[in-house]
């Protein structure tokens, strides 16, 4: 054993999030810990390194056990102003590195030294070459290499200032320091948020072949396929371990469900015909009671009644212990969003012609991109990080200047728009009054909220004091509706459970305008998008 939570309760003062988890990770274990947002995973992990008391329960940690986190949230490297992208990649080898200018300094010394000085300085040489070659110091370099352009950190980036990355690139350099070093055991949250399909890939592939013990959370259903042998299902406060990839536990838990629908409905059943049984007891006793009243002088006949009277109240009485055993929770299935979406069909909507997208004159991310979009569409933008997926967005929506060529919106076009930075476009208010922004009935705007999976707590919290996945779903039910006919998603699913991706993919299904949108989800992407705008090409071939 590794690590185990045992029989974890975890209560706020308006929510009970965790109730009697238990967990035990072994060595080489690969689990992937799903579930809803807001149930409790991050929590879980916070609980396991002391950053979070539980209110019930214990954990139980392998004495010396190392173990790696990464975060979702902002990553502070806790890095000086001149430390480079290299300098913290390569920082788990610090004692390799130290070791190579030891070696490098004392090879110059040999050739300097008096004869009497060589025995003592070779000894002193072929002890700290062989530790060096033991701690892997003849391949620590391309290790390092190959773990930043993997994770898509080139090495025009390698010698740039910390301070100088953008937030997505720290968080990828902290992932590679972390995979780089020397752990039992890794807790990834959302690891494969900021990475590209072809950096997903690389993780997966490399979490695949390394024998570290890992717990992994990530709303990617194929990362999950490609990475987890286990899964850990967070649901309403328990958790359930379920052997097999991320797809077969889909599977399973399908299968559960239309059972307990089963076993639940032949329950109904016999509760229905115990409760017609009680209520005929209790007739008949009635009816009893007063043949009792009414025989009351005659002796053998009233007490008769009597007994026949307690005897029917104690059967019912029976009956309805039975009729509470017997009932069930209902089995819970989320509803589908049904809204009366608007727009016209085959209407153009956006149109460009040789745009040429970037911040900088001359130097476009990405150019020659001419595309058309009519109602009933969905373009998918894809392609590396820094390829110019997000400007080209920005630039469609007047709020960067095109460096090239032009864009064409209809008059008719009525945009919603979903920012990375929710907080951006939902304002300081709650999250019930975000939607109602644009929706005046409040009843569908909850509803609408409820079927986005947004818990009934959170409805009238700050929208501010949500989490990520919280605000884009809020930010998605207010798109919803917004009755847009032309939505531009900027990676929509980022930070949301997979549940919620379902019900957004079968609400986007339903709706007649035009989609254009980016996203590093090959699910969410070969599931929604009717064609695929890859910007890789675009820039490299200078066509369509």
């Amino acid at each position: 054993m590794l690590a185990q939570w045992h029989d974890i309760h975890l209560a706020f003062p308006d929510k009970q999030v965790l109730h009697g988890v238990s967990l035990t990770v072994h060595p080489g274990d690969r689990v992937a810990l799903v579930g809803e947002n807001g149930s409790g995973k991050t929590c879980l992990f916070r609980i396991l390194l002391g950053q979070l008391a539980p209110t019930g329960g214990a954990v139980y940690l392998k004495q010396g056990i190392r173990i790696g986190y990464l975060t979702q949230h902002l990553i502070d490297l806790a890095v000086d102003e001149s430390t480079t992208c290299w300098d913290v990649a390569a920082s788990p080898f610090a004692e390799v590195m130290a070791l190579e200018r030891f070696l490098a300094t004392h090879a110059a010394a040999l050739a300097e030294a008096d004869e009497s000085e060589i025995p003592a300085l070779l000894a002193r040489f072929g002890a700290e070459q062989e530790r060096f070659e033991q701690l892997g110091g003849y391949t620590y370099r391309t290790r390092v290499e190959a773990m930043l352009s993997g994770l898509g950190l080139p090495p025009k980036l390698w010698d740039t200032k910390v301070r100088h990355l953008s937030a997505g690139q720290k968080v990828r350099l902290a992932l590679a320091r972390l995979l780089l070093a020397d752990y039992d055991l890794l807790l990834l949250d959302e690891p494969t948020n900021h990475l590209d399909l072809d950096a997903r890939a690389w993780l997966a592939q490399h979490l695949r072949s390394i024998d570290t013990a890992y717990v992994v959370v990530s709303h990617d259903r194929r990362f999950l396929d490609a990475v987890a042998d286990k899964v850990a299902h967070l649901d309403r406060g328990k958790l359930t371990l379920y052997t097999g990839t991320y797809s077969q536990f889909r599977r399973q838990l399908e299968e559960q469900t239309e059972q307990a629908w089963k076993v639940y409905e032949k329950r109904q059943k016999v509760v229905r015909k115990l409760e017609e049984q009680a209520r005929n007891y209790k007739t008949w006793s009635e009816r009893t009671e007063r043949t009792k009243r009414g025989a009351y002088d005659k002796g053998y006949i009233g007490h008769k009644a009597a007994k026949l009277a307690r005897r029917s109240i104690q059967a019912r009485r029976r009956l309805e212990e039975t009729i509470e055993r017997m009932k069930m929770e209902k089995p819970f299935v989320a509803d589908a969003i049904a809204i009366d979406f608007h727009g016209s069909e085959g209407r153009n909507l956006l149109r460009t012609e040789g745009l040429a997208v970037g911040y900088v004159p001359g130097k476009p991310l990405a150019e020659g991109i001419s595309f058309r979009l009519r109602a009933g569409e969905r373009v998918a933008v894809t392609g590396p990080n820094g390829s110019g997926k997000s400007t080209l967005l920005r630039t469609v929506l007047g709020l960067e200047p095109p460096l090239a060529g032009e864009v064409w919106i209809s008059p008719a076009a009525d945009i919603g728009y979903f920012d990375q930075d929710a907080r951006s476009i939902l304002g300081a208010g709650s999250a019930l009054e975000a939607v109602l922004a644009v929706a005046s009935d409040e009843t569908l705007a909850r509803t609408v909220l409820g079927r986005m999976r947004v818990q009934k707590e959170m409805v009238t919290k700050p929208v501010q004091r949500l989490s990520a996945g919280e605000r884009a779903k809020v930010l998605l039910a207010r798109l919803i509706l917004g009755r847009h006919n032309l939505l531009i998603l900027d990676e929509p699913t980022n930070h949301l459970d997979i549940e919620t991706q379902d019900v957004l993919l079968d609400a986007l299904a339903d709706f007649p305008g035009g989609i254009l949108f980016v996203s590093h989800d090959r699910h969410f992407v070969e599931t929604l998008a009717s064609e695929v705008l890859e910007l890789e090409d675009l820039a490299r071939n200078n066509r369509v």
